[in-house]
């Protein structure tokens, strides 16, 4: 829930992330901990350590950890296609 609040650490992060700014601005510039951005990297090694599809937390990662580009990040994210998901 503590998402939808504008005090959220983690909600700031990723406003700021979608503005554009990188994730190296954002750390420094910041005193409070986003915990979702180490919990981003954990999630990524457990899933691909138990070969787990996780096509959110794969692109989340690339936008984090790769500097991935977050417009290109949702477009390929969007544009999977369509199947089950264990």
């Amino acid at each position: 829930m503590t998402c939808f609040s504008r005090l959220s650490r983690n909600r700031g992060f990723g406003e700021r992330l979608g503005r554009g700014d990188r994730v190296a601005d954002i750390l420094s510039s910041t005193v409070s901990v986003a915990e979702g951005y180490p919990t981003a990297q954990s999630a990524w090694q457990v899933a691909h350590k138990l070969d787990v599809t996780t096509p959110i937390i794969d692109e989340v990662y690339a936008m984090l950890y790769k500097g991935k580009n977050v417009a290109q990040a949702l477009r390929d994210l969007t544009g999977r296609e369509s199947k089950a998901e264990d």
